[in-house]
């Protein structure tokens, strides 16, 4: 896992920009500063913490300091001819100063702040988030941070989801990012098919049994659940956004059987796969 610190072009509290095409996303990371993203246009895969969850367009999300994430965006998004469009703000926890929080009109940007330990999402943002976040992104006078706390305020206001369990708890990271990163780039390239732990394994250079502990320890799962989640996250994707049959989806998604995949898709998201699809219909992109 790779912590990454901001440059000395960046704003010491404050540091706003714009991609077109995943930067430090596609890597498993953490960093000081909270990570307020809007994606404008893109879908994909966010990893944080403890949790896989599908993201799309017009979707928010504010993750706290030191909270690993890794940002995998579909393959239709990862080339010049259909960027992402991806505004990314890092600001430091007490970037407005230790006082700014005691006064009482702050306290709900307070416990948000507190709150985005758990990591908040929102999707199906209206068009206010994308002027805010473009304005953020464009002006450089003090407007910039009136903005940036008018679009925390409405972002509360929408009572965001908590993503990561309660029981999440963050390790204090060592310098093994290459072997994490190696392991997490193996599965998002073989998922559709089957992954053995023997591979991961041999791939994180430990036995079976300590890898297991380890990635439990790095993600809050065992490896096996990390896939099966990765995998239903590509169907909710592809039950959201496509016309196959149920059936294809399953197969598309990296599952051997459709018995099994109704099964651990229910078991992940509380819902059969039909049922899925009625509640998450969106225009195709």
């Amino acid at each position: 896992m790779k912590k990454l610190s901001l440059t000395e072009s960046y704003h010491k509290n404050l540091h706003v920009r714009r991609d077109s095409y995943p930067q430090h996303h596609n890597l498993w990371h953490y960093h000081e500063e909270i990570e307020f993203i809007y994606l404008a246009k893109g879908m994909g895969t966010l990893f944080v913490g403890d949790c896989i969850q599908s993201v799309a367009e017009n979707s928010c999300v504010l993750i706290g300091s030191n909270i690993p994430h890794y940002w995998l965006f579909d393959g239709d998004y990862l080339h010049k001819h259909n960027p992402i469009d991806c505004i990314v703000i890092h600001f430091k926890p007490n970037f407005l100063g230790e006082g700014f929080y005691q006064l009482q009109e702050a306290k709900s940007i307070q416990q948000l702040i507190s709150n985005s330990s758990r990591v908040m999402y929102l999707e199906n943002c209206d068009a206010m988030f994308n002027d805010l976040f473009a304005y953020i992104h464009e002006k450089s006078d003090i407007l910039k941070i009136t903005k940036l706390i008018e679009s925390l305020h409405y972002f509360e206001k929408y009572q965001p989801q908590m993503l990561i369990s309660e029981n999440y708890e963050v390790y204090t990271h060592s310098l093994d990012h290459k072997r994490m990163n190696d392991v997490i780039n193996y599965i998002k390239d073989n998922y559709r098919n089957k992954v053995e732990l023997d591979a991961l394994a041999s791939l994180a250079k430990m036995t079976k049994n300590s890898f297991c502990r380890y990635f439990k320890q790095k993600t809050g799962k065992t490896p096996i659940q990390f896939v099966s989640e990765l995998r239903v996250a590509h169907a909710c994707r592809l039950l959201k956004s496509s016309d196959m049959n149920l059936k294809e989806i399953c197969f598309e998604s990296g599952f051997n059987n459709f018995v099994n995949f109704h099964k651990i898709f229910k078991s992940v998201t509380d819902t059969s796969p039909k049922q899925y699809k009625k509640l998450n219909t969106i225009t195709t992109i």
